[in-house]
């Protein structure tokens, strides 16, 4: 009596550790469609200083925050490489695109140098991706010339990963629209 309770728990456990685990999908974050910087000669540069991620961010999972602060790491829904450079690769395009004029790089030069601290990208509960933290942009001799917060939520037009990545990048998208508008008037 005892072995046919013991035989059909052992078949349960087995076909358990037979079944196919469930996949891992990569999300890789994509420029909108966006102006183009013309080919003259750079009358301006910009340096562009590596960005900072809020240690909650800082992760290869996507972030999804839950009611009263809780915050889940997505196992199975993960960044195509570190987000830190994917965003960096992002401004950098993104920036180029939105300043006609000027030449943006990486550290290194003569220019303004551009600073930025993110400290949320993700999803939440309430199905918005959320992308907010704070620029600073700052002369050759260290003086602040300009310092703002910056905070865009995006309403998800369908559930999923995919979605919150893509309106994660458009959220991204209009942040830089911001910062480059600023940069530009300065």
């Amino acid at each position: 009596m005892i072995r046919r309770p013991f035989i059909l728990l052992l078949a349960l456990g087995l076909m358990a550790c037979s079944s196919t685990p469930p996949a891992i999908h990569y999300y890789s974050l994509t420029q909108g469609a966006g102006t183009t910087a013309s080919g003259g000669v750079p009358q301006h540069e910009l340096r562009f200083a590596p960005l900072v991620l809020s240690d909650q961010i800082d992760s290869i999972n996507l972030v999804y925050e839950l009611q009263g602060q809780e915050l889940q790491f997505a196992e199975r829904h993960r960044w195509a490489g570190t987000l830190d450079n994917q965003l960096e690769q992002f401004t950098l395009e993104g920036l180029s695109a939105r300043l006609p004029g000027w030449v943006v790089r990486e550290e290194g030069g003569e220019g303004n140098r551009l600073a930025i601290r993110i400290q949320q990208f993700g999803g939440r509960f309430d199905g918005k991706a959320v992308v907010s933290g704070r620029w600073r942009l700052t002369a050759p001799d260290g003086k602040v010339l300009l310092e703002r917060p910056f905070r865009e939520e995006r309403a998800l037009p369908a559930d999923g990963y995919s979605a919150l990545v893509s309106e994660l990048s458009l959220g991204w998208g209009k942040v830089l629209d911001g910062i480059a508008h600023e940069v530009a008037r300065h």
